[in-house]
């Protein structure tokens, strides 16, 4: 199912290379069928209530003074912009240090790093491939640290849309980065399907933070890809507090031997919102680590949904993996589905996953209320207090205080509410 006009000649700043992708990509989308319920993948979404055909591809570059604020609009540095999946802004970098531009403009001889990136699999990979208007691209050199982190203001500005960024980041050997993102979008219908596609070089660090604060008719489908190399290193953190539906799927392939991969995310479910994630660890050489921590509090009548996969294949022996996903309900009418999942082919590993959907502690908040604090606050400081570890991941002052800001405001309007 493709309601998207193919005819795109001319809209976007293409090269020669990225012209013949973006048609291989809408060949592949016109005969790659739309989600149905029977696919596992996405048992238990709503995806197929989305009117695609409704919207439209974001075909003109948004005029500036359209823009939703963000905690990053105060970064006089370091701050790029991508509005309906255009590039509006980038940051400049001395050529030792690296790229951090558009796809289109990057010099010729960094063209080597599209044989790392993943390859369109499914109906929105191959939309987000066919209708993106710009790639972004960071590229850190062999040798190279960045002092500061690139941050990235995703946003999803016009009504009636579908916008489609791309952010590809590849680092050499021995290099490190750290890229903080925020999405965000109006309170007006639209479909954002951001695509990641990193790759981290031999002994290289990447921190990569995502803050998601949709407006509440917004629909994501969000993409990230992970490939790690030998001993290479990555920390994933995501937060997400917005969208009527919205997904998540991660992919972390460590290819290498003693790569190492964390992962954690925060998020919080209001009214009839749909938070979905999907992970995927793969483990493909020996000695490499993964670890995984979710947690979520869904309130109202909310929906979260979480399905894993721990993936070792027989040459991964001495694999170390470990997937956790914890849930509070926090009304009667909330509900959490969890699904963690290992599959091994070798004997010499150290995996386990675990799962878990409650309400509050009854025995801390009776703790609580017997020092004599009110029940609202007892049950919003265990709630605060659920979520530390994972906050505390982070690692940028930033982004921590904004989502520091966002989940007391949470907080506060819900036990706000209950008092009245």
């Amino acid at each position: 199912m493709n309601p998207f006009s193919n005819q795109i000649e001319d809209v976007f700043p293409d090269t020669v290379l990225i012209s013949e992708e973006r048609n291989l990509a809408l060949e592949q989308l016109s005969k790659t069928e739309f989600p149905n319920p029977e696919q596992e993948v996405w048992r238990y979404s709503k995806i197929f209530n989305l009117d695609l055909e409704s919207l439209t591809p974001s075909f003109n570059n948004p005029v500036d003074e359209k823009t939703v604020p963000s905690f990053l609009d105060a970064k006089e540095s370091n701050l790029v912009s991508i509005s309906d999946g255009w590039l509006k802004s980038s940051v400049f970098l001395e050529s030792s240090k690296g790229y951090v531009g558009s796809l289109a403009n990057m010099d010729t001889g960094l063209t080597h790093i599209e044989k790392y990136l993943d390859k369109p699999k499914d109906f929105f990979d191959f939309l987000n491939r066919s209708y993106n208007p710009e790639t972004l691209v960071i590229h850190v050199p062999d040798g190279v640290t960045l002092d500061s982190p690139i941050y990235v203001k995703v946003q999803t500005v016009t009504a009636g849309q579908v916008a489609c960024p791309r952010i590809v980041v590849n680092l050499g050997e021995n290099s490190e980065a750290k890229i903080v993102e925020h999405h965000l979008s109006n309170n007006s219908e639209s479909l954002t399907v951001p695509v990641l596609d990193a790759h981290i070089g031999q002994n290289s660090r990447l921190k990569h933070c995502v803050i998601q604060n949709l407006g509440e008719k917004t629909w994501q489908v969000s993409k990230q890809n992970f490939q790690l190399e030998k001993d290479s290193y990555v920390e994933m953190f995501t937060a997400a507090f917005g969208g009527n539906y919205a997904r998540s799927e991660i992919r972390c392939e460590l290819k290498g031997r003693g790569s190492e991969a964390y992962s954690a995310a925060a998020y919080f479910g209001n009214g009839k919102q749909t938070l979905d994630f999907r992970t995927f660890q793969k483990h493909e050489a020996p000695d490499t680590t993964s670890k995984l921590l979710f947690k979520g509090a869904l309130d109202g009548d909310s929906r979260s949904i979480y399905s894993g996969l721990i993936k070792v294949l027989p040459e991964a022996v001495r694999t170390k993996a470990q997937q956790t996903n914890r849930n509070i309900k926090l009304s009667e009418n909330a509900w959490a589905e969890s699904v963690p999942n290992l599959e091994i082919e070798t004997n010499d590993v150290v995996c386990n996953h675990a799962s878990t959907v409650s309400g509050i502690d009854e025995e801390q908040l009776f703790y609580l209320e017997s020092k004599g604090i009110e029940t609202s606050v007892a049950e919003r400081l265990i709630v605060a207090g659920f979520f530390d570890e994972v906050i505390s991941r982070a690692d940028d002052p930033l982004l921590v205080k904004e989502i520091d800001f966002i989940m007391t405001e949470v907080l506060e309007n819900r036990f706000r509410t209950q008092g009245e």
